[in-house]
């Protein structure tokens, strides 16, 4: 568990520095001394799938602490390069939010931390079937359709593309054979949550800006409109916008749809 970085000092240079320096530390006796010693604290699933994971220092060892960290897999042994984030210490603790888990598999995570002498891990905490915590829409649609609302009626999404992302926007559209063409662009990749519709073409994190053409027509939903996502599978979503309203000159129609991402 312990791989040492440092160098060994010939003997010879380190009696000479010994005679003539009285501040010359003393061998430690054991070896696991010189090392730092971290603990596993927690690893916690919070609502939107992403584990928050805590450890703490429990010794620097004989030099101080340089990198500090975690490291996580499916393996029941992570080592210190898996899926590797480096934090930054709060005192005698530590933590980082990690994302982007499969719900049917299992995930190990463990605390590490590097001196100039070399690196130590800390205990594995292992978690389960990690998801987000599923959310409600408060209506019921019909999957795979869409209204624009007016009197264009209802429609069926003849196909939806996969997601793709570009410049930390992640986006797709929804195709119909008897209507509208819709675009969804989601500020950060897209994840179980309730996001906010807004009318920049540039959505920040949290945020979906959504627009359409049917025909002559066309518009983007006012800003402050929820959207539901739910993760279905990996890369898969399910999709579903109430009643969002939107200006077509002087009048305001309500958009609705329910869809999976892809179909």
């Amino acid at each position: 568990m312990l791989s040492v970085m440092k160098k060994p000092i010939a003997f010879f240079v380190l009696f000479a520095i010994c005679l003539v320096s009285a501040s010359c530390r003393k061998a430690l006796k054991d070896v696991n001394d010189y090392f730092p010693k971290v603990k596993t604290v927690s690893a916690t699933v919070q609502a939107n799938g992403s584990v928050m994971i805590s450890g703490e220092i429990e010794s620097d060892g004989a030099d101080p602490i340089q990198y500090l960290g975690f490291c996580c897999g499916t393996h029941p042994d992570p080592r210190i390069t898996d899926n590797q984030v480096i934090v930054q210490r709060d005192g005698n603790s530590f933590s980082a939010v990690l994302s982007g888990f499969s719900a049917d598999s299992v995930y190990y995570f463990r605390s590490w931390a590097a001196n100039s002498y070399g690196y130590a891990y800390g205990n594995v905490i292992s978690l389960d079937s990690i998801a987000a915590v599923p959310v409600t829409p408060p209506c019921s649609l019909t999957m795979n359709t869409v209204d624009i609302g007016g009197s264009t009626g209802t429609h069926t999404y003849s196909s939806v593309s996969t997601p793709t992302s570009y410049m930390g926007i992640w986006q797709f559209t929804g195709n119909t054979a008897t209507g509208p063409t819709v675009d969804f662009s989601f500020g950060s990749a897209i994840a179980t949550g309730i996001y906010t519709t807004t009318l920049n073409t540039s959505p920040a994190a949290g945020q979906v800006y959504v627009d359409f053409t049917d025909g002559f027509i066309g518009g983007a939903l006012n800003s402050g409109s929820s959207v539901y996502v739910n993760t279905v599978s990996p890369g898969v979503y399910d999709i579903t916008i109430c009643s969002a309203p939107w200006q077509y000159n002087s009048s305001t129609f309500y958009f609705k749809t329910h869809l999976t991402a892809p179909h």
